[in-house]
């Protein structure tokens, strides 16, 4: 036997040649908005985040006359937030009827093997991009209606066939790990394996992820509930401001927004992440000016149109994962994403590569315990309502 054809090659491969290209993909490619994060290890005490929220102004500022007394200092409020980090996992398997097949011919071995590995990259890179614009909630849909295996919702945008999917009534599971096997994104309907006890307005969910996935940007711009343990009812300044456009895009909505920004909380907006729909009709907008768009290059090679907004160029880039007729404008010095360390393949027991339970298989799982954290929620503001073209 020669080549890459035992368990302990492969493990060896996975370690020493997969492990930082996948680093690379999943901490640089999987977004634009996780590729500009700040990496913030230094304030994850064990699995807890803890990070320092200021609101206010600083009291100790004012004039006196030349005898009076100074400002009284009164330093800006600071809450302290903490929450445990969240558990994110990228999981491929491979049979030992494959190994063994591939006995006498390492080539096709290696194929295979980087085969699985890129699709697994693949999936990952696409939900974890879907979790960081999210609500944490892993919510995909509601349904609105269900006929036989076919569910309308009122979205399928995060939907594609072969995910597997948990149907919520309220807190109750009705039905568990179920295939999607079609979507249908002009009918707005998906069709799955099961839909046990599934009704109109249960909640669809990443089989597995209620209430488990990154506090995306969805989760900071919701304006009731709590946030890293928070409630906004007792602490307002974590309420992001919104602004409904409700029509078409202008310059001048994107510059209130900014401006809004700056005024409330002293934030200087440097990154805007829109809709594909919204850049198209910022896009059309420009067009109609006959104005050139200058284009910017972002961390990890991503670009963005260029928006001059008060003394400087902002970044516009589209996500396909941000909803319809929104663009966030977010002021990046806030956000970090918090971790315990790097992606690393699950081995604490020694086996990096382990055999399936009552299969003929093996299998390999990525790891990383992380989430997102924003430090003034205020000073970040949500443009929607915007007519997509």
């Amino acid at each position: 036997m020669s080549g890459i054809l035992n368990t302990t090659d492969v493990a060896e491969a996975l370690k020493d040649y997969y492990l930082e290209g996948l680093r690379y993909q999943l901490n640089d490619k999987a977004s634009v908005l996780l590729a500009q994060l700040e990496r913030n290890s230094e304030d994850v005490s064990g699995e807890q985040i803890v990070m320092a929220l200021r609101s206010g102004r600083h009291g100790g500022v004012g004039n006196r006359a030349d005898d009076g007394t100074l400002p009284t200092a009164n330093s800006r409020k600071t809450k302290k937030a903490k929450w445990a980090t969240k558990n994110l996992f990228a999981r491929f398997q491979i049979t030992d009827k494959v190994i063994k097949a591939s006995r006498n011919d390492k080539g096709a071995f290696a194929r295979m093997l980087t085969q699985e590995i890129e699709d697994c990259e693949t999936d990952a890179k696409l939900d974890h991009s879907r979790q960081a614009l999210g609500d944490g909630t892993g919510a995909l849909a509601t349904i609105s209606s269900v006929s036989a295996l076919v569910l309308a919702v009122n979205s399928t945008m995060y939907f594609a066939e072969g995910m597997l999917v948990d149907i919520y009534t309220g807190a109750t599971k009705d039905t568990s790990e179920a295939e999607v096997t079609a979507v249908d994104h002009d009918a707005l309907t998906v069709t799955v394996s099961s839909a046990t006890g599934a009704a109109a307005n249960d909640v669809i969910y990443i089989a597995g992820n209620k209430g488990l996935e990154l506090t995306g940007l969805d989760a900071v711009f919701a304006q009731t509930g709590s946030i890293y343990g928070l409630d906004r009812a007792t602490y307002p300044w974590l309420k992001a401001p919104r602004i409904n456009v409700n029509g078409e895009i202008a310059e001048v909505k994107i510059q209130e927004a900014i401006d809004k920004g700056e005024v409330r909380a002293g934030s200087v907006i440097d990154l805007m992440l829109c809709s594909m729909g919204v850049r198209r009709a910022y896009y059309n907008l420009q067009l109609a000016q006959k104005s050139h768009v200058n284009t910017l290059e972002l961390k990890s090679g991503w670009k963005a149109l260029a928006f001059t907004g008060g003394n400087q160029e902002v970044p516009l880039t589209a996500d396909k994962y941000v909803e319809a007729g929104k663009i966030y404008c977010l002021d990046m010095s806030d956000w970090a994403f918090y971790h315990m360390g790097d992606y690393e393949w699950l081995d604490a027991d020694g086996a990096m590569l382990s055999r399936v339970a009552n299969k003929a298989a093996w299998e390999a799982t990525l790891a990383r315990y992380a989430d997102i954290g924003c430090a003034k929620p205020k000073g970040q503001i949500e443009l929607y309502g915007i007519v997509e073209h």
